[in-house]
């Protein structure tokens, strides 16, 4: 794979682990009964936001969508799309230093989005998926990072018509881009522009792209009763006949007998519609196994002149998922079979086109939208929210959790919502905007599309909703490396729970032991921690552990007065506040 090569690349590759971790502190709450939303917008730095994301949503996150500067090259926008911003500059000194200075625009985006999309990565669930926008100018450079971070997913990019057309250089640009950084199992969901006609869920399971050369275990006969039509069993595969000697012969000569079935049975064999042998797309114990759940469908074989009387079809596993998230209704079972019956929800097209013409995706679409709603413009060539919504119905489920490290005017937000009011769903956002306006405008946008906007007949319903609003707080640790004792004992807590565990903190409930922090695969975690004095780990607050049994036992404190032998034989672990505290 070709790695991609820039001035300052070395500075920035482990960039993410120096970065501060800070705390988030709630600003104010809207719209909510409990107090406590799980929508949140967050002013800030977008690379010290995420890291403060880390504790409560590493692997957590189902579906990021971003819209980065495009690095154009203009700097007259209020939301600069160039990186020639003061905030990023500043960065960019202090952390690629003096060498900084001499590096090209490239260069420099180059720097900026590395350690972001380094810690996107560390966010994202390991099924989920990640759409971003991006004009020309950077497309080729963002495809090679993202190819050297999301080493184990496919990326690929799509052509998106966003406007009527921009003139440039003896060029007219009509197009940006989406690029899909998603799983190789990536099956999406039905949208508006993925097409598709409504049809039966299962697929045939003859897998024409093989052949009993290449797969001789995926060649076998499947015996299907006669009068039944169900399975009740399978023939030994090709490979199992060559192993034990029954056949002799090259793969290439094998005949498919279909006189071997059992009395009152037919032998199916991976043929094609077009009288091509084949190989089967499942192996035996993996039929019998998807026959008896109800992921395999026998109907009698319409095409007459075949020599299979029956016809095979199965799930495949990306439905079997959806069934399981109960995306997929199952309205029962077949008639003297175990295969599974669907309603009127059976509809598969989910193929997502590689060009996306449709106009409601222009950006003057987004533009029209905020003047809707703010009856001003004070936003430049923000996205569609038509376009956000279809890219969310593509790759969000309905309790995924959204984020938008680059959010703009709050677009990804406002799609949620109207998502959510549109299927029921319960999807959470993660809104980050470093610039001022995240209050004035980013919030304020979300706050007018939970209540609702306009008048008469351009009223727009609000969706419903809550969000907390966060700033950036404290840095956990001073500049000394020491413990901040400015910060909230319980975001202390919950950074060492994080830092040991990689798992979102949740305090015990009622336990005597307040220097407790939990157990987690047999060990127990203890942090002995006063903010106006130093703690030892001794005899005397090793008798809170008589009643909390555990395999081994981590424990933070200032000092250890325990005999090494002892620790030994209880398995016990001492680190010492605040230096062997894990940094990520």
């Amino acid at each position: 794979m070709p790695t991609l090569h820039w001035i300052g690349k070395e500075k920035v590759v482990n960039h993410h682990q120096e970065v501060p971790y800070r705390v988030l502190e709630k600003q104010y709450e809207f719209n909510t009964e409990s107090g406590s939303s799980e929508n949140k917008i967050i002013q800030g730095d977008n690379l010290e936001a995420l890291k403060s994301l880390l504790p409560e949503y590493e692997g957590r996150i189902n579906c990021i969508y971003i819209d980065p500067p495009y690095n154009t090259g203009n700097e007259n926008w209020v939301y600069n799309d160039n990186v020639n911003h003061p905030k990023i500059k500043k960065w960019l000194g202090e952390t690629v230093g003096k060498e900084g200075e001499d590096l090209s625009r490239h260069d420099k985006w180059l720097c900026m989005m590395y350690p972001r999309l380094k810690l996107l990565n560390k966010l994202l669930s390991k099924e989920g998926k990640m759409v971003i926008s991006i004009g020309h100018h950077e497309l080729v450079n963002l495809i090679l990072i993202c190819k050297e971070i999301f080493s184990n997913k496919q990326i690929l990019p799509i052509t998106i018509q966003t406007s009527g057309g921009k003139p440039s250089s003896g060029f007219n640009f009509l197009h940006e881009y989406l690029l899909f950084i998603v799983p190789n199992s990536f099956s999406p969901n039905s949208s508006n522009i993925s097409g598709g006609k409504s049809r039966s869920p299962f697929e045939g399971l003859t897998l024409a792209t093989f052949n009993k050369v290449q797969r001789p275990n995926q060649t076998y006969p499947i015996f299907i009763e006669k009068a039944s039509g169900r399975i009740i069993g399978t023939g030994k595969s090709l490979a199992e006949r060559i192993k034990e000697g029954i056949y002799l012969g090259s793969s290439e000569t094998f005949q498919f007998d279909f006189n071997e079935a059992p009395e009152g049975t037919e032998a199916v064999w991976p043929i094609t519609s077009k009288g091509e042998e084949c190989v089967w797309r499942l192996i035996p114990s993996r039929l019998l196994s998807d026959w008896e759940k109800g992921y395999i469908k026998v109907s009698p074989n319409r095409q007459l002149n075949s020599l299979n009387k029956f016809s095979v079809q199965y799930l495949p596993s990306g439905l079997i998922k959806k069934i399981e998230k109960g995306q997929l209704e199952v309205s029962g079972v077949e008639d003297n079979s175990p295969t599974l019956k669907f309603g009127e929800n059976t509809t598969a097209g989910s193929q997502v086109p590689t060009i996306w013409l449709d106009k409601s995706f222009y950006t003057v679409k987004g533009t029209n939208v905020l003047m809707e709603i703010f009856s001003k413009k004070n936003f430049n060539y923000p996205k569609s929210p038509f376009l956000i919504k279809e890219i969310l119905t593509i790759i969000s489920d309905k309790n995924d959790i959204i984020l938008d490290s680059f959010a703009g005017s709050g677009t990804t937000g406002h799609a949620s919502l109207e998502l959510n009011k549109e299927d029921g769903g319960k999807r959470k956002f993660l809104l980050i905007e470093m610039e001022d306006y995240g209050n004035s405008l980013t919030a304020e946008r979300i706050k007018k599309v939970i209540q609702g906007y306009g008048s008469g007949i351009k009223a727009v319903e609000g969706t419903g909703g809550d969000f907390g609003f966060y700033a950036l707080g404290p840095a956990l640790f001073d500049t000394e490396g020491n413990l901040n004792e400015a910060v909230a004992i319980s975001d202390i807590l919950s950074y060492i729970w994080y830092s040991e565990t990689r798992t979102k903190w949740t305090p015990p409930v009622d336990h005597a032991d307040r220097y407790y922090l939990g157990s987690l695969e047999d060990t127990a975690y203890y942090f002995i921690y006063e903010p106006d004095r130093l703690t030892t780990l001794d005899f005397e607050s090793l008798s809170a552990w008589v009643t909390q049994p555990a395999e081994q036992y981590i424990c933070y404190a200032d000092n250890c007065l325990l005999p090494e032998a002892l620790m030994q034989k209880h398995r016990i672990i001492f680190k010492k506040i605040p230096r062997d505290i894990t940094r990520f």
